[in-house]
């Protein structure tokens, strides 16, 4: 009987050790797919000029307090930051009301605003919370205006 008793303890070890590893599996996975749906978003604007990438701060985003947008303009298909960027940041709400313009907050509504160095930060604080879509529009590229272009983006609020 003794010997019985052994084999089910190391059974029932074997047993739990397989059950840990399968939960911190299930909470690394799950982790990772939240780390990558709330983080960082970068895409190509819709002409191809650019890789916008959006950096929204602090995650997850919330509208209990003020969020902070940074904005990188990027040579397509690099990580190299272009520079001399002519652009502006709209938020729309869910119903696609415009509610913010980063030109307008500026005291120059629709003229684009300027970034020598292609890195900006925008700060926004959301009233309530929901989806809302996030369109980076560029305008120019190293002092040359270029066909309007845009990169857009949707963010879920808490």
């Amino acid at each position: 009987m003794n010997k019985l008793y052994t084999i089910s303890k190391k059974s029932l070890l074997i047993v739990l050790v397989l059950a840990a590893g399968f939960f911190s599996i299930q909470i690394l996975s799950s982790t990772v797919t939240y780390a990558q749906s709330t983080g960082d978003m970068k895409k190509t604007t819709s002409g191809g000029a650019l890789d916008i990438l959006l950096q929204p701060s602090p995650q997850p985003v919330g509208h209990s307090g003020p969020t902070s947008f940074k904005i990188h303009f990027m040579t397509k298909g690099t990580d190299t930051v272009q520079p001399h960027i002519d652009y502006d940041v709209v938020i729309k709400d869910s119903s696609g009301k415009q509610i913010f313009q980063a030109s307008q907050l500026a005291g120059q509504p629709g003229k684009p605003l300027h970034t020598a160095e292609g890195i900006v930060t925008i700060p926004y604080t959301f009233q309530s919370s929901g989806a809302y879509s996030i369109s980076v529009q560029v305008y120019g590229i190293l002092f040359n205006p270029i066909k309007p272009e845009s990169a857009d983006f949707t963010i879920k609020v808490a």
